[in-house]
């Protein structure tokens, strides 16, 4: 954690601080900026209020008090805890902060972890992630729930059909979600597995059917939610206008960008998704090769879903005819549908910037959607 009088007094004002905390203890550092001082203070978990009052004293004084704390389990509830005490806080970004760590020590120390965090914050170098504010931070909880709830019926989904497989009972597996392909699927259990087996389907059978009601429970509530916010509910009707993507993939697109501000254009969205090649250099020669995927798995692979529905849609569109043009060219039609997945999150990015439906975009020949 870090303060100062005023960002043009110069160092001799400012404290950097950090922190890191655990279950049952808050280890804190101060770093002084002119001497390179170092200190140390631990409060135990139930001394959260001891520390707000330390925080309120540092402003009482003058300074103003910014906060830098690694995205751990918990951090949600400790920084609304210490938000009014504070003037800035910043998440970092844990993954990246590792590999910064193996260089400064080996082995697990809260102390020397803190005071990394304090000198790199202080210098302008520790790597951040973007903090949602608690609306975002609530749309964000709601879709992992839904995709927690989608992800369980998706295993049972598996076990059942190569159970079934096994006894010759052809099904597919979107059949598995429908109550007409379950009553078929029954029928023929009867007729086809030993007595000794068949509860063991049919209880497989409920748990799907208990986690679609589920599934339809969150999606219900997250349209709710979703419609209680003009703003929200704006954002996902524009994105909805793009052919291919629905309710569910124009949320989770927004629940994963929040403030598309902090993206400087549909490329840094692209990445931020992991929809990007990886670049391999030798001297002049640059190789791109798998994508990398970085970031939400979850939301990517619905982009690439709402891709396949747009490129069978029968409207024409900026995305089809940019993934025809790849085909045409030679290129794998795997490698097309990822390229095409890239163009249409710089599409969705384009379409909520620019607060404009995509028929908009389309109609006049905005160079942000169409062409390469």
């Amino acid at each position: 954690m870090s303060g100062g009088r005023d960002e043009g007094e110069g160092r001799e004002n400012t404290v950097c601080r950090s922190g890191t905390t655990t279950k049952t203890a808050l280890q804190q550092l101060y770093l002084d900026c002119l001497t390179g001082i170092l200190n140390t203070k631990k409060y135990e978990a139930e001394e959260l209020e001891k520390f707000k009052n330390h925080l309120t004293t540092f402003r009482k004084k003058g300074y103003s008090v910014k906060v830098a704390v690694e995205t751990l389990t918990g951090v949600t509830f400790f920084t609304e805890e210490i938000r009014n005490c504070v003037d800035e806080i910043t998440y970092v970004n844990t993954n990246k902060f590792k590999n910064i760590l193996k260089g400064v020590n080996s082995a697990k120390n809260d102390r020397i972890d803190a005071e990394t965090i304090a000198i790199y914050y202080e210098m302008g170098l520790l790597p951040t992630v973007y903090v949602p504010t608690r609306k975002e931070k609530e749309l964000r909880i709601k879709m992992k729930e839904r995709d927690s709830f989608v992800d369980m019926r998706k295993g049972v989904i598996n076990r059942l059909h190569s159970l079934l497989l096994e006894y010759g009972i052809k099904t597919n597996k979107r059949e598995l979600t429908t109550k007409k392909g379950m009553e078929r699927i029954k029928e023929e259990t009867k007729k086809k597995v030993p007595p000794s087996l068949r509860e063991t389907i049919w209880r497989q059978i409920e748990t799907i059917e208990y986690l679609t009601d589920k599934i339809r429970e969150t999606e219900e509530d997250i349209k709710s939610f979703i419609g209680e916010d003009e703003e929200l509910k704006g954002k996902v009707e524009l994105l909805k206008s793009i052919p291919g993507v629905g309710d569910i993939v124009a949320i989770a697109f927004i629940s994963a960008v929040c403030n598309e501000e902090r993206f400087e254009n549909g490329d840094k969205v692209a990445a931020y998704f992991g929809l990007v090649p990886r670049a391999n250099s030798s001297g002049d020669e640059v190789r791109n090769g798998r994508i990398t995927k970085k970031g939400d798995s979850r939301t990517r692979n619905k982009i690439i879903q709402a891709t396949r529905a747009l490129l069978n849609s029968k409207l024409d569109n900026s995305v089809k005819r940019f993934y025809e043009g790849l085909v045409k060219k030679g290129l794998e039609k795997k490698k097309a549908l990822i390229a095409a997945a890239r163009k249409l999150v710089k599409v969705m990015f384009a379409v909520l910037r620019e607060r404009r439906q995509f028929m908009d975009f389309v109609e006049n020949k905005c160079n942000l959607c169409v062409g390469g």
